[in-house]
């Protein structure tokens, strides 16, 4: 999905997903989230206790922890400022 399909399905009023993926060792878990604030917040608290983390956005591509405050640009309250 496209920036600008993304900001159209928002529009729409379409969910728009973040997928946090975690491991560590055997266990794996994967949660789904729907503010990039609360993913972000997941995927970070999952690394600081040892985790290997990162977050599929709804533009299908996977953010590691340096690279979380990219998925920012999909928040809503940011694109409202345009």
């Amino acid at each position: 999905m496209l920036e600008r399909d993304i900001g159209a399905s928002r529009k729409k009023g379409v969910a728009v997903t973040f997928i946090v993926h975690a491991s560590r060792g055997e266990d794996a878990t994967t949660t789904i989230r729907l503010s990039v604030v609360v993913a972000i917040a997941k995927g970070r608290s999952l690394a600081e206790e040892g985790w290997q983390v990162f977050i599929t956005g709804p533009d299908g591509i996977r953010y590691y922890p340096s690279e979380f405050d990219k998925l920012l640009s999909f928040s809503p309250v940011l694109h409202a400022r345009e």
